[in-house]
């Protein structure tokens, strides 16, 4: 790990974030603390929880929790603990009426509700009436599901901002897509930080030497870039040719231009070209020097399954595989004494060349954290 001078003075301006900040096991304490448990975390698509019981479980580092449809077409979410004993209540995914504990079979509603329980109605301890399931902040965007641990924060939809209507206006019909099945094609474990990842995915500065099939199929000249509040967004032409190296692309029936957005922290949205699609995912940490992207992908109900499957085949069997490299050598290279802080190179008007978004990213990320990360001398 790095030892010589930080520059603070240049941090989000020339001078990227410090390579310590990639490694102390402190930082990765705060973060969580600041970031993860104040932010808006993707669950799943509304698909998955829109009848009363149909369930889904996740977890946010060591804490649990489940998003359930209710009886009146609305979404609830619940830590996955009973408060009786603190058993877990449910597991995977599926459908119930009632949830019901393993440990001693009190039960509740799908409003989180106390309902029965044996010898409820003897017991003088307690009012039933004060028991129920923890709830925790939910809200939908564009048909997704997101949870907040931190009931003071923002509303979803202003945070995000303009997210939302970007995304409509590419895909108008988005109502009518459909989730695939099993399709976490850019999901899998990288022995590398989280910032190192969305580092990665933030410039295309690397994509010319690191990703031949990508640069074959995507026109790089025509990148750009926007920002806006909370989120960044980049846009580039598929390069219109007969053939590619990555897949077939058909350039009458499918998406012909690449849309990327990033939503501070960790939310990645993506169009690519390709049968038509809307792919989301998010950049977990599982420990300092360890992330999974979880990835699901929405696409138009006439998507061909072998055109789609070649497309995941590649996805996952190539660029994944070359972004996994790349990764865990820089994540190798922010533990090297020759390495304290990194630049950017700032072209804005070559999108494919600037990291403009990287500093967007860093700057967000030291806003939120600065303080705290001075606080406790780091």
């Amino acid at each position: 790990m790095a030892t010589a001078h930080i520059d603070t003075a240049q941090l989000g301006e020339t001078r990227s974030l410090p390579a310590t900040w990639y490694c102390d096991e402190r930082v990765f304490e705060i973060e969580k603390q600041e970031l993860f448990f104040k932010n808006w975390h993707y669950v799943c698509h509304l698909s998955q929880v829109d009848a009363p019981g149909k369930y889904i479980t996740a977890r946010l580092f060591d804490q649990e929790f489940f998003v359930v449809g209710g009886n009146q077409g609305e979404v609830r979410a619940f830590y996955n603990v009973c408060p009786h004993r603190a058993h877990r209540l449910v597991d995977g995914v599926g459908e119930k009426r009632r949830i019901v504990c393993p440990y001693h079979r009190w039960t509740y509603d799908l409003r989180g509700k106390l309902v029965g329980a044996r010898g409820l109605s003897d017991t003088q301890s307690f009012d039933r009436q004060d028991i129920c399931l923890s709830e925790i902040r939910v809200e939908t965007l564009l048909g997704f599901v997101f949870i907040n641990l931190d009931t003071t924060a923002e509303l979803l939809a202003s945070y995000a901002g303009e997210l939302s209507d970007q995304v409509l206006k590419v895909i108008p019909d988005l109502d009518r897509y459909e989730l695939v099945s099993g399709s976490n094609y850019f999901g899998g474990g990288y022995q590398a930080n989280w910032k190192v990842m969305l580092d990665n995915f933030l410039e295309c500065y690397h994509c010319e030497a690191a990703h031949p099939t990508f640069v074959d199929m995507l026109d790089m000249s025509t990148m750009q870039f926007s920002f806006h509040g909370n989120f960044s967004y980049q846009v580039v032409q598929a390069a219109i040719k007969d053939d590619y190296a990555a897949f077939p692309l058909d350039a009458v029936d499918d998406a012909t231009v690449g849309h990327f957005w990033y939503l501070f922290p960790n939310i990645i949205l993506t169009v690519f070209p390709g049968v038509k699609n809307l792919g989301i995912s998010r950049c977990d940490p599982l420990g300092v020097d360890r992330t999974i992207r979880y990835f699901d992908m929405l696409v138009a109900p006439d998507a061909d399954p072998d055109r789609l499957t070649a497309r995941a085949d590649w996805g996952m069997n190539v660029v994944n595989e070359e972004d996994k490299s790349l990764c865990e050598n820089v994540q190798l290279g922010m533990q090297q004494r020759g390495f304290t802080q990194g630049y950017y190179l700032l072209d804005p008007d070559n999108g494919n060349i600037t990291e403009e978004a990287v500093r967007f990213f860093h700057r967000h990320y030291a806003k939120a954290m600065g303080d705290k990360l001075s606080s406790v001398g780091i």
